[in-house]
């Protein structure tokens, strides 16, 4: 798709939670990026703001995937509005939101509804892992000061936000398709979770209906970690099997 200045575009309707949890790149898209594909994008919009979505790639195509939920979120993007990307090289994209009337949101639009701009993070090398040195004191949980927009690591991640049904009733923690198809087998499995103080819990990874979660030991972690609803929550497979948690 080519319109108004010639720059490649392409465009993608917002309907259901799977959309805002990654969204794929249509696969004819993917030849303008040629050369150029690393592990991040940048996404802006013309109300202001940054944000930094990690790009994931398995058999079933190119998503971006940890950072766009944030993006979703912060622009309070809902069913049926519509999105437009200009590709403006270098890995950066700009973002167009459509409502359902059709009508572009402008800045005032975006105010109106309570839209958050990111702060801009100064240009530069990408910092790699460790960005988050383990905390002073007893050990007891892995919070972090830091924010989740920041990190970076030469280990695979991806990030999850804590929802009731991961620290409050069924303590399920659902693992994004993409990750999990790429890194763990359909069937059940042991992993193991550490904070980043060091102290592990055993839990399992369990698989049904082409989905990856984990359960089981998953709700003493949470528990003795003091997981709430809101913490966002990063994890790093470090080894086989091995999750690194962050929490902020």
């Amino acid at each position: 798709m080519r319109i108004e200045d010639g720059r490649p575009h392409f465009y993608k309707l917002i309907h259901g939670e799977d959309v805002k949890m990654h969204l794929r790149i249509p696969p004819t898209f993917i030849r303008n990026l040629a050369g150029e594909i690393s592990g991040t994008v940048t996404l802006t919009r013309s109300t202001g703001g940054q944000w930094h979505v990690r790009v994931w790639k398995n058999p079933n195509g190119t998503y971006l995937e940890d950072g766009w939920s944030r993006f979703v979120r912060e622009n309070k993007l809902g069913d049926d509005e519509f999105l437009v990307f200009r590709y403006d090289g270098n890995m950066q994209f700009h973002v167009k939101i459509f409502g359902k009337n059709g009508v572009k949101r402008s800045a005032a639009m975006a105010k109106e509804k309570g839209v958050v701009s990111c702060v801009k993070r100064s240009r530069g090398r990408p910092r790699k892992y460790p960005i988050f040195p383990p905390p002073a004191g007893n050990g007891e949980n892995s919070k972090t000061d830091q924010e989740p927009e920041s990190f970076t690591s030469n280990f695979p991640y991806f990030a999850s936000t804590m929802t009731r049904s991961c620290v409050e009733r069924s303590f399920l923690l659902t693992i994004p398709q993409t990750f999990s198809n790429s890194y763990f087998p359909t069937t059940r499995t042991k992993v193991l979770l550490r904070n980043l103080a060091g102290k592990a819990w055993e839990a399992v990874c369990i698989y049904h209906i082409r989905r990856h979660y984990i359960s089981g030991g998953w709700s003493g972690f949470a528990r003795e970690n003091s997981l709430k609803v809101g913490d966002t929550c990063i994890f790093e497979l470090v080894q086989r099997n091995v999750l690194r948690v962050h929490v902020f």
